[in-house]
């Protein structure tokens, strides 16, 4: 991916994440952690294609897919896949 394809990928990151924001605002709050969730998916898919993963990463972003639309019908079973991603993510800071 060329620094100009980055840009362009972590501006539509950026617009995304502002929106979000802006949304929130009238959004249910439980939709704050799964836009969260969502963002952290985008930003490992465009780190995944600029070849910076440990394999912690696409775990992670799997994760996530796999789950977080639980948030629509079981929020604890959503918060319970919340606790399990921050689990992952900082075993692999060690």
């Amino acid at each position: 991916m060329s620094s100009a394809d980055l840009r362009g990928e972590a501006h539509k990151l950026l617009c995304y994440m502002a929106t979000s924001a802006r949304n929130l605002v009238g959004e249910p709050p439980m939709y704050g952690p799964f836009r969260l969730v969502d963002a952290s998916s985008r930003l490992i898919d465009i780190l995944e294609r600029q070849g910076v993963d440990d394999g912690t990463l696409t775990e992670a972003r799997a994760l996530i897919e796999e789950k977080k639309y639980l948030v629509m019908n079981d929020e604890d079973a959503f918060v319970e896949f919340l606790d399990d991603l921050v689990m992952l993510l900082a075993r692999s800071l060690v």
